[in-house]
């Protein structure tokens, strides 16, 4: 079975997450204020390690004004905790001042620099209207760690075998 995307109009794989996923798209744009434009579905981007570089997936991201804002992390059902240190990760990556994770029942917001959760519950997601945010830098130390994070729960939670192509000398 397939459902379509409520951002790109694509057919994809009905499955638990991509259901929580459309229900988040839609509630950003009908509920929250936020454009289609400013969101994109499946954000892929690099990740530069040491080792080489490593694809990494955001479910959603939210730009304002043409910067990273919010990274959301979709979960399946019941399974919100892991995605929530998987939303920090990405959101620090990605230097997004909000990192989001949610099963649609259960929501956690997080501050990405400090990680501090600022709200609970899918209404605490910041409207489009309402929302304040300030860019800082991620300390190294922080962000080397988002990366390894990274690319651990990519490669458990999504079984992508996250292959990190070695860098040319």
């Amino acid at each position: 079975m397939f459902i379509r995307d409520y951002i790109t109009g694509l057919a994809l794989w009905d499955t638990p997450k991509e259901r929580v996923r459309q229900n988040v798209e839609k509630f950003l744009v009908e509920e929250k204020g936020y454009s289609p434009n400013e969101i994109t579905v499946d954000y892929e981007f690099d990740v530069h390690i040491p080792e080489g570089v490593a694809k990494a997936t955001a479910d959603l991201l939210i730009r304002i004004d043409g910067k990273n804002a919010i990274v959301i992390m979709c979960a399946p059902p019941s399974s919100l905790i892991p995605y929530e240190r998987l939303a920090l990760a990405c959101a620090r990556v990605l230097n997004a001042p909000i990192a989001i994770a949610t099963d649609w029942d259960d929501t956690t917001v997080m501050d990405s620099y400090t990680g501090e959760t600022i709200g609970k519950g899918r209404e605490s997601i910041p409207s489009r209207k309402n929302i304040e945010l300030e860019w800082k830098d991620v300390p190294e130390d922080k962000l080397e760690k988002a990366k390894r994070i990274l690319i651990t729960y990519l490669e458990i939670l999504h079984c992508k075998g996250c292959r990190i192509e070695r860098q040319q000398s």
